[in-house]
């Protein structure tokens, strides 16, 4: 698995992969493929627009993962929220020798964007490593 291979995927609501995604989806196969960890659990049954049911997945990941706060850094998971909701989820990769968030969304489906670029979009956003 290669950071190009994910960047081919489509966006597919519940995506889990190989080739179809949602954001989700996308972090899992990518801290799995390209950082080596363990696969996080799926949450295929939680839709991408329930914002609660995804703060509450965040929230357990956190716990049961043993994720903590980091500084960005590779492999780190990027929680962008808005007000208490954890409203998307991309993750953070080394390429050309910068930092990006590799993320992916119905309307434009998976790329690379800056970091900042990324914060500026959401009222916070909270990096997660285990």
């Amino acid at each position: 698995m290669t950071l190009d291979d994910l960047l081919t995927t489509r966006y597919r609501k519940y995506g889990r992969g190989p080739g179809e995604l949602d954001c989700w989806g996308l972090v899992r196969i990518a801290r799995a493929g390209l950082f080596g960890r363990d696969w996080l659990p799926s949450y295929v049954q939680i839709d991408p627009q329930d914002k609660q049911g995804l703060t509450k997945a965040a929230a357990e990941v956190r716990a049961q993962g043993g994720f903590v706060e980091v500084d960005i850094r590779p492999s780190a998971i990027a929680t962008a929220w808005r007000a208490r909701l954890c409203v998307h989820v991309g993750i953070v990769v080394e390429a050309d020798g910068r930092l990006w968030v590799l993320e992916t969304d119905e309307g434009t489906g998976p790329g690379l964007i800056r970091p900042a670029s990324f914060e500026r979009r959401y009222s916070k956003v909270i990096y997660y490593d285990n």
